[in-house]
């Protein structure tokens, strides 16, 4: 009996550390309930797990510790060649090597020396980011926007915190473009502006440029300053933070789908998606056309010489970023992940919140996740009761 009891004990308690592996995938991360040990990484999308959840988002003060994400490749200095698509990678299966320089979500298409971005009907869009990092500095693309109600196109900077840059086009006004910043995901709608250009966005390409300074940051439309920004305006009097953009930063092009987003989204964005559209008609989708991406670091930044190996940027455990040699490369255990949890519902090409800032259309829903458990530690504790209850019924 006893030998039955012991052996019993066994299975169950393997049988608890498989269940509770596979639940840390799907434990959601925030301020009040960092990720646990087991599983440290909160992503991009808010979820914790280890290896690609680790990369590209992975949020440090949501983590388990400052240094559960991989620190962050610094900025270089170059203009993009989009012609080269060996230079592209799904996000997918990407484990940080530089030899990218950038990830891909959803199905760009590279023709006549452009990205297009595209959103056919059912899919979330496209975007395409950075591997390395800007720590302020000038980013200038030329770039055709999308076109009809309900549809976005997105030039943005988004660091692993969420303070976020923006140029964004909405398509049922193709004469104007939206400059927008956020403070560590903070929504406050009095930070947008509208800026009219001299011709369609849809028809003509133009050059957008986020000039981004330690103390200010200007929008350019073909060359032109539209918009200027001091860090000593944006001070929170209550809390004595300036709320400005300050944290290492991934650049992100994409085209998305606002007009099935929650309702203010949907508003802004100006309407349900018509998807009866010329567009859909032919060719078939939504598209953004990208020409060309250029960046200008500001401050440190990667270097050819072998003697100069600045490779990162880490956070410490007061938020304060430093510069490292730090290896940006991880170990993968999983063939494909997002930072989402693995199940047949999550498409590796099939992004569930495009920008990284609209957490209520994340297509995996917390009713979903919070019925599984909050955290693997109530979930053992649940497990570990019911095993002793039904031990004692043995005895």
């Amino acid at each position: 009996m006893a030998s039955f009891i012991f052996r019993m004990l066994g299975f169950s308690l393997l049988c608890l550390t498989t269940v509770i592996l596979q639940v840390n995938a799907q434990v959601q991360c925030s301020a009040s309930s960092p990720c646990p040990a087991s599983a440290p990484c909160c992503s991009e999308f808010g979820y914790c797990g280890t290896g690609r959840f680790c990369l590209g988002g992975c949020n440090p003060l949501l983590s388990f510790n400052s240094t559960s994400c991989a620190p962050n490749p610094i900025c270089k200095s170059m203009t993009y060649n989009l012609n080269d698509t060996s230079k592209f990678i799904n996000s997918a299966s990407y484990n940080g090597e530089l030899t990218y320089d950038f990830t891909t979500d959803g199905q760009p298409i590279f023709s006549n020396n452009v990205v297009i971005l595209t959103m056919a009907q059912g899919s979330k869009g496209t975007r395409i980011s950075t591997t390395r990092y800007v720590y302020y500095g000038r980013i200038t693309a030329v770039l055709k926007t999308s076109r009809t109600q309900g549809i976005v196109t997105a030039f943005i900077t988004m660091s692993n915190v969420k303070d976020e840059i923006d140029w964004e086009w909405v398509g049922y006004n193709l004469n104007m473009g939206q400059s927008n910043y956020f403070y560590r995901g903070v929504i406050d709608y009095q930070n947008a502006a509208t800026h009219p250009t001299n011709a369609s966005t849809f028809d003509n390409f133009h050059e957008y440029t986020i000039d981004w300074q330690e103390t200010q940051l200007q929008w350019f439309i073909d060359g032109q300053l539209v918009r200027t920004l001091y860090k000593k305006d944006t001070l929170n009097a209550t809390t004595g933070v300036y709320m400005y953009p300050s944290t290492p930063s991934r650049i992100q092009l994409s085209i998305w789908n606002g007009g099935e987003g929650a309702a203010g989204t949907k508003e802004w964005a100006g309407g349900q998606t018509n998807w009866n559209s010329p567009d859909i008609k032919s060719p078939g989708y939504f598209y953004a056309q990208i020409r060309s991406l250029d960046i200008k670091c500001y401050g440190q930044e990667a270097s050819n010489s072998s003697s100069q190996q600045l490779t990162s940027y880490v956070y410490g455990d007061n938020g304060n970023i430093s510069v490292s040699n730090a290896n940006t490369v991880i170990k993968v255990a999983t063939s494909q992940s997002l930072g989402l949890p693995q199940d047949a519902g999550n498409d590796v090409n099939n992004m569930p919140n495009i920008t990284g800032q609209y957490i209520e259309d994340l297509k995996a829903s917390s009713a979903d996740i919070n019925t599984i458990a909050l955290t693997p530690k109530n979930l053992a504790l649940t497990l570990l009761s019911l095993f002793f209850s039904n031990l004692l019924n043995l005895l």
